[in-house]
């Protein structure tokens, strides 16, 4: 996947200085600005503001500073806006309240398109409607990319295809045209695409619930469209096809009272409108026990009963169709209504919230008593239908409820990315925040303002804030405050208006479209890349991705590292890839070594290749854990190349996580001592193959060779003690052992590069040869033998054995614990050397031309006495020059001798050399050596067991004759090497065995994939997890109620 994807970002707040909409505008932009590249262009920017603040200046100036965005939705909020930075508004130096907020998408490949609506009042409107989405939806299409559009070019409507798929609206309408727009547009998704399309969205609102609320855009073709007050009533549409996946989510905050319930018996748009098929208006209802009796009085008695005495208010006299209540919107806050949107099974816990707007009396003659009275809401009921519960919340449930939202979301994002490798967005914060982008949200003014009420409203207010960033791993988001909220109810494919209630639409980053089969990966990638880059890189990154899908485990990860570097391509492309690659541990390895590579070469980036490289190491290690020998053996995952490069990983990035598993130990085990084959070694060691080890006893083991060619080594080193003690003239002798040891280098030459022989044992191998040829020159000239070429070709003769003696389980460990402390404390090793050049060369300048005396056991006074005590007499010297000159600059300047000059000074550099070397360093090299020891006391297992896989293979290739018997073969060896490289070569397969290949392989991806999640499971809770599981358990607790009270009614 290409890297650059779906940006979001926010801006919020009026600025106290600013004196206009351009200054305030200008600065969000700015900070906009600040968050991503110059040139980058939103696709869709939503704009949230106060109703004082003049809406023809906002499209003016949001359009100046994003001359690029063709979509620009706007909508008044309740009081403020709530963003990442918290509720923010100004208090003007006018006396007036004013709030702005920017969210802007930044999404290249996604299409978008605004429009603006009249309200849907009958069937001309409707019609009107559907046009205007119809051309809504074919401009969306002319700038989608190709593979989410239809085989038809230019299609008179829209129809089913890709796109549609990934179709989610946003809406924000004036308050009540909203029903209406949701069943036009619910008609219009099933008749142009069989579907339902999610709606979600808010209504306009204000400060002051007086009328001033207003909605206005700039739509796609350049014309403003404005619904207020003045303009008349309308709603503002996007049509989002976003590049990525979009998750809407719907819920409230409440708890229901399953008992308290009742059936909408009549209802209607006004009073008098009882005949109605639906209205916000409630006449009558049926309770649970089937009386019947006025909706506003029983929603009273159900108040003063179940929620608070005197909570709500007494009926009154309705002064017009569109008077309201404040004094009950305060109090039905905590107590709204709920209508069931489900019925059965697990969606009968769906539920969309109505707030009572007021309680009126009936007029004269319209019902039997003048005390009854009906309800108003701002949402609508079906009459005969519509089944309503009374919920309750308190204050803090208003904000600790939000994460059940957070819930709906990450069970969105988990069922879309199941089996992806990926770690589930719900187990923690880290996992949502890597997958979510932004978030664009509807939080009811109605719950907005019930939790900023009271002293310490800011602070409730700021909670809110942290509450919501929680939500959504702490990614940018914006939550305006509308009067009414539209979502979408997946349980019945259908949007609904509701009030009390949060909807959103989160942006995620995984990508929503998939590329077509039928086309080649170049022509389906190369219209996304060119959105992205106008010159030769587009190619390069297409062929790249090309080659690396075609090739997998044998791809050229040197040419992927650059494109890794500029961000052409994400790191994730390799870890998705390296669950379905026909040879996932060789192509998981090549990556950590891509990334060992990578780290090395790009310090910048040496913390993440790090944190990938122990990734694909972790994925190496726990897939072997997992994996039985037999789909192992099926698979073809122990080849002679694949065994190999393990190997030769192991050793060149320490990377032991396969080398060290116990199955690939038995399968060396058993090739060491039966047969060089992997294939035939496999079968017997599976017991599918009972003449394996016979046919291999015929043939000699990599044991057999390998102690052959030690035996040879510890002949060659006898024979050179023998001549260098006895015979040290005889020319022919050092003749043959000069053939003696240039067998064995050329041997050792020839042998596979898998890290049993390291450049240091080469270079051994050549001084050998080297020290022989000499000593054979100097004999056969009749010159002495030079002792200290003999010598030093003993002791690497003696380092050759100790190399050969390695592989034995009880002396090689032991040999690798000393070699791993001393490679460990080498860079001390190396200071030390650098203090002892340091004051040898200090000293020797001090003492040029002067001579010193030992003074050790002389009486000089008591500072003799204190250096004995202190240290000892071997730092008691002094200088014998007499001369009374005084050419020291110390001499000079303390008017002393230079003989006095000499010995203050030597005696400094002395303290600071003893200092130095034997208290500081000598005593840090010893600590060091101890937590070296416990280090490579831990590793020295998985260590050993890389040295013996890599002798393994260079005994299996070594002739069956001894040095300097196998000379041409290893000749032959050698030029097969420098000319062919590896002298194993694929085994064709045919397709039967290549599909059970694959088959076994997806088998062990799968166990692979349930072992990471106990993983997950088996991690220490958070305190992310404990509120998940809190959610949970209401959630639990509601239905087990509603359960309870169903049977109970049913039992009555």
């Amino acid at each position: 996947y290409v890297k650059k994807n779906v940006r979001v970002a926010t801006a919020n707040g009026w600025p106290a200085d600013a004196l206009s909409v351009a200054e305030a505008v200008g600065h969000l932009a700015l900070e906009i600005r600040s968050n991503v590249s110059a040139e980058a262009m939103p696709a869709w920017i939503f704009v949230a503001c106060s109703e004082t603040v003049c809406p023809k200046e906002i499209l003016r100036e949001v359009r100046l500073r994003f001359p690029g965005t063709r979509n620009i939705q706007c909508s008044t909020s309740c009081r403020g806006v709530t963003t990442d930075a918290g509720f923010l508004t100004t208090q003007c130096d006018d006396g007036r309240q004013r709030s702005l907020s920017l969210f802007c998408v930044f999404d290249p490949l996604g299409t978008y398109c605004t429009v603006g609506t009249a309200p849907c009042t009958c069937s001309l409107s409707t019609r009107r409607f559907e046009q205007k989405m119809d051309w809504a939806y074919l401009q969306l299409r002319k700038g989608s990319l190709s593979i989410l559009r239809s085989q038809e070019e230019d299609p008179a409507v829209p129809g089913p295809e890709p796109l549609c798929e990934h179709l989610v609206i946003w809406i924000s309408g004036l308050p009540g045209t909203e029903e209406g727009l949701l069943e036009a547009l619910y008609d219009w998704g099933h008749k142009r695409f069989g579907r339902s399309v999610p709606v979600v969205g808010g209504s306009a609102a204000d400060a002051t619930i007086g009328g001033k609320w207003a909605t206005f855009c700039l739509q796609a073709d350049g014309m403003q469209q404005f619904f207020d007050e003045e303009s008349g009533s309308g709603a503002v549409i996007t049509l989002i096809a976003s590049s990525v996946k979009v998750f809407p989510c719907f819920m409230h905050p409440f708890t229901p009272l399953p008992e308290v319930t009742a059936r909408v018996l009549s209802c209607g748009s006004t009073e008098e409108a009882k005949d109605e098929p639906m209205g916000r208006v409630m006449h009558q209802l049926r309770d649970a026990s089937g009386k019947v009796g006025p909706a506003g009085t029983m929603y009273r008695e159900w108040c003063e009963e179940h929620i608070q005495k005197r909570s709500m208010p007494e009926p009154e006299t309705a002064k017009g169709p569109a008077d309201f209540s404040p004094a009950v919107l305060a109090a039905s806050t905590a107590c709204p209504l709920g209508v069931q949107v489900g019925r059965s099974g697990e969606f009968a816990f769906d539920y969309r919230m109505m707030h009572p707007s007021g309680i009126y009396f009936f007029n004269e003659g319209m019902a039997p008593r003048q005390d009854d009275a009906y309800l108003k809401c701002f949402a609508s009921v079906d009459a005969g239908k519509s089944d309503i519960v009374l919920f309750t919340a308190s204050r803090g449930d208003l904000l600790h409820r939000l994460a059940k939202l957070k819930e709906q979301l990450a069970q969105q994002i988990d069922r879309c990315s199941a089996g992806s490798g990926r770690e589930l967005a719900s187990h923690s914060v880290d996992a949502l925040r890597s997958q979510v982008a932004g978030v664009l949200m509807a939080y009811c003014a109605g719950c907005m303002m019930a939790v900023s009420s009271g002293r310490d409203g800011p602070e409730q207010m700021r909670r809110l804030t942290s509450s919501i960033a929680s939500c959504f791993g702490g990614r940018p988001f914006l939550a305006y405050h509308p009067f009414g909220e539209q979502g979408f109810i997946p349980s019945r494919q259908v949007n609904c208006h509701s009030n009390l209630m949060f909807s959103a639409i989160a942006f995620s980053q995984e990508p929503a479209f998939e590329i077509d089969e039928a086309q080649s990966l170049k022509e389906a990638l190369m219209p996304i890349l060119r959105l992205f880059s106008l010159g030769d890189p587009t190619e390069v990154v297409a062929r790249t991705l090309e080659t690396m899908l075609a090739t997998g485990h044998e791809a050229n990860f040197d040419n992927l590292a650059p494109l890794l570097r500029t961000g052409q391509i994400s790191s994730m492309l390799f870890e998705e890839l390296a669950t379905c690659s026909s040879r996932p541990l060789r192509f998981a390895l090549g990556c950590a070594n891509m990334f060992h590579s990578m780290s090395a070469q790009y310090p910048m980036m040496a913390k993440e290749c790090r944190i990938w490289k122990k990734w694909f190491e972790k994925y190496c290690e726990d897939f072997m854990v997992s994996a039985p020998m037999t789909l192992l053996h099926q698979g073809k995952l122990f080849d002679d190349s694949s065994i190999g490069f393990m190997v030769r990983m192991a050793a060149d990035i320490a990377s032991n996580c396969v080398v060290a598993s116990n199955s690939f130990q038995e399968l060396m085990e058993q090739i060491w001592s039966t047969d060089p084959d992997p294939e035939t070694a496999m079968r017997s060691l599976l017991g599918g193959d009972r003449g394996a080890s016979e046919r291999g006893s015929t043939r000699s083991s990599p044991m057999v060779r390998h102690y052959i060619g030690l035996a040879s080594c510890l002949c060659l080193t006898c024979l050179q003690i023998y001549v260098s003690s006895c015979a040290r003239e005889s020319a022919w002798l050092w003749s043959v052992i000069l053939l003696w040891s240039s067998s064995c280098a050329i041997q050792t030459l020839a042998s596979p590069s898998v890290g049993y022989f390291t450049r240091g044992d080469v270079f051994v191998s050549l001084l050998i040869v080297f020290a022989h040829a000499c000593i054979f020159y100097e004999v056969r000239l009749g010159e002495e033998l030079p002792r200290d070429l003999d010598s030093i070709s003993s002791l690497c003769l003696f380092g050759n054995l100790l190399k050969g003696v390695v592989v034995e389980p009880h002396i090689g460990p032991l040999v690798m614990l000393v070699l791993g402390i001393v490679s460990d404390i080498q860079q001390y090793i190396y200071l030390l050397f650098f203090f002892a050049i340091c004051f040898f060369c200090s000293l020797r300048a001090l003492f040029h031309d002067t001579a010193g005396e030992y003074i050790g056991e002389a009486w000089h006074g008591p500072q003799t006495l204190l250096v004995n005590a202190v240290w000892g007499p071997q730092l008691l010297w002094a200088s014998i020059e007499r001369s009374s000159a005084k050419t020291l600059f110390v001499g000079r300047l303390a008017r002393i001798t230079d003989e006095t000059a000499i010995n203050i000074v030597s005696c400094l550099i002395v303290l600071l050399a003893v200092f130095a070397i034997p208290i500081l360093l000598l005593n840090l090299l010893i600590a060091r050596m101890a937590a070296s020891y416990s280090d490579t006391m831990a590793n020295v297992d998985s260590e050993f067991k890389r040295v013996f896989a890599s002798c393994v293979l260079v005994a299996r290739e070594l002739p069956c004759m001894p040095a300097p018997l196998s000379l041409p073969w290893d000749m032959v060896r050698l030029g097969r090497k420098v000319t062919v490289g590896s002298s194993h070569r694929a085994r064709s397969s045919g397709t039967a065995e290549v599909a059970r290949g694959q088959l076994a392989i997806s088998q062990l991806v799968g166990l692979w994939d349930a072992k990471a999640s106990l993983q997950h499971l088996k991690r220490v809770v958070t305190v992310d997890q404990v509120q998940r599981l809190h959610v949970q358990s209401e959630g639990l607790q509601e239905k087990v109620n509603l359960l309870y009270n169903a049977l109970a009614n049913s039992s009555d």
